[in-house]
């Protein structure tokens, strides 16, 4: 038992099949980038990288200096490419790293190319286009000066270009299906004009890979898959993450008492309440209260208040044998029961990742098998 109020388990085992049922979907054949940004998505890029590796991930992707240092610290010797636009100073740190850089048009490739200079190396490049329409930091063809951004990015002796890269915005397979067929006659004109021989060109992440093969081409970067939280159909993933704690103190209320902050909830029953110590402070987020449920001995229980900064509260009058000290699961698998990404989505109305990938990096953290 943990002696912190709240903290996240992480269970690399899941990880490990979870990589297995991607290959799976994916063919034996795929080149695969498998996404540890934001700190492996909230489970610790430390516990995570060393089970990639150990099952022959060959490159990673990160965001961070740190996730790429960490990795190195754990003797990933593979490929690693940054999955956005960097600062020079970024650059300029990493480059006892070996990071392939991903480039946002010709200005930025200047930023990356002095930054290269600067430390005495020629960074390998990953150059953005927009032909998925995400419009966040790839040169849009369709703009008169691209081919001339292109060619002077080809150009530059200080880059090596490696690869034309882009990103879709939804997880949609019409979508996806059109943006493939864009970003393959798109790349096609881009790597003209990047350089005389082939490049790799990769765009899908978990959710176009795994549902349009189109999307594929020459490698894919599986983020959200690797820890169980897709909307593709894949069988056999499974969450790697639970969020845990435990009843502080239970305290029992009349009817028609309001509830924490800005009364907005009131009890049409006398009622049993749970403190949890755990808030939006931890990254529990107050879009949750009043509308999550968590697990108390492996049942569903309404978290009823607003949320304090660390403190949220459980109805717990429908579980007689509820008492203090007892495990509370926010998310993640307690005997029976689960409390899953789509149920953390209903409640907060946000994509789940924006809940746990702060989850691990604001509390304790530690690896060990879920319960099955």
């Amino acid at each position: 038992m943990s002696s912190s109020p709240a903290w996240v388990e992480v269970d690399t085992a899941a990880v490990a099949d979870n990589l297995a049922a991607v290959r799976v979907g994916l063919g034996p054949d795929t080149p695969i980038c498998a996404v540890v940004k934001a700190d492996a998505y909230g489970h610790g890029a430390d516990l995570i990288v060393p089970v990639l590796a150990a099952h022959g991930v060959a490159c990673i992707g990160v965001t961070s200096n740190d996730e790429a240092r960490t990795a190195r610290a754990a003797g990933f010797f593979g490929r690693i490419l940054r999955l956005r636009a960097a600062l020079r100073d970024e650059v300029e740190d990493a480059a006892d790293l070996d990071i392939e850089e991903w480039v946002a048009g010709a200005a930025h490739a200047g930023v990356v190319a002095a930054a290269g200079a600067a430390t005495g190396r020629r960074p390998r490049v990953h150059v953005s286009i927009n032909a998925t329409g995400i419009s966040r930091d790839g040169i849009d063809l369709d703009l008169p000066d691209a081919a001339e951004q292109l060619t002077a990015i080809g150009g530059d002796r200080r880059l090596t270009v490696v690869g034309v890269a882009s990103h879709f915005p939804c997880e949609d397979a019409d979508d996806v299906r059109a943006g493939a067929r864009a970003f393959d006659a798109q790349s096609r004109l881009a790597g003209a004009l990047l350089s005389s021989g082939p490049l790799e060109r990769h765009c899908a992440t978990s959710y176009a890979a795994l549902t349009v093969p189109a999307s594929r081409f020459d490698l894919v970067r599986i983020g959200a898959a690797l820890y169980g939280d897709t909307s593709a159909s894949v069988p056999g993933l499974r969450p790697a993450m639970r969020l845990v704690s435990r009843i502080a103190a239970i305290s029992t209320y009349p009817a028609g008492r309001t509830v924490g902050y800005d009364r907005t909830h009131r009890l049409d029953r006398t009622a049993r309440l749970a403190a949890v110590p755990l808030g939006y402070a931890d990254g529990y987020q107050r879009a949750l209260g009043g509308r999550a449920e968590v697990l108390v001995r492996g049942r569903r229980m309404p978290v009823v208040d607003r949320l304090a900064m660390n403190t949220l509260l459980v109805d717990v009058s429908d579980a007689a044998d509820a008492a203090i000290g007892d495990e509370v699961v926010l998310y993640g698998r307690q005997g029976a029961g689960h409390i899953d990404a789509a149920d953390l989505e209903r409640a907060s109305g946000q994509i789940a990742a924006n809940l746990y990938t702060s989850w691990g990096r604001l509390m304790p953290r530690r690896a060990l098998p879920l319960p099955v």
